[in-house]
């Protein structure tokens, strides 16, 4: 019983210790590079996010909601190319003093409005990256990078956001 109880608290004393809020606001945007077959079909964009992130105080995983704008030109000049999505992302924190680096991962669903007689498409996609958040008390910035790829018909989709942004 006493070898179990010097484990739990080894564990803890040796587990990334955040100070940060249970609920954060986010909002940030960048440039878009597409990526793979996409960088024949548009342009690099740019993009706006805002979401939630909900996590509990000293547990170094949290969860994170977001929705995303992305606009792509073509090369041909016609009309934009527009992405709309919301993803669902485990956020891993890696502790850190100063700045706090993080890995995430998630699932989502990806609107993707090509324009002219194309129609929009929607489709489910995942995405995983790091980060590295700056700020005390659950305030402020943070730069980060994915690699976003979109399951569909014709094959995936795949870019790479790079996003600086705020936390409140």
């Amino acid at each position: 019983m006493r070898q179990c109880t010097l484990l739990a608290i080894l564990v803890l004393v040796l587990t990334p210790v955040t100070s940060e809020g249970q609920v954060r606001l986010i909002v940030g945007g960048g440039l878009s590079q597409p990526n793979g077959d996409f960088t024949n079909q548009v342009n690099t964009g740019l993009h706006g996010r805002a979401g939630l992130q909900v996590g509990v105080p000293v547990f170094p995983v949290s969860l994170r909601g977001e929705g995303e704008i992305h606009q792509f030109s073509k090369p041909t000049g016609a009309e934009n190319t527009t992405m709309l999505n919301g993803t669902l992302s485990a956020v891993l924190g890696l502790g850190g003093i100063g700045l706090q680096p993080y890995l995430l991962a998630g699932i989502g669903s990806y609107r993707l409005d090509a324009g002219g007689t194309e129609g929009a498409q929607t489709n489910r996609g995942f995405h995983g990256g790091f980060g590295v958040g700056i700020g005390a008390l659950g305030f402020g910035g943070f730069a980060e990078i994915r690699l976003v790829s979109i399951s569909g018909d014709t094959g995936n989709t795949r870019y790479i956001p790079v996003t600086l942004g705020l936390r409140f």
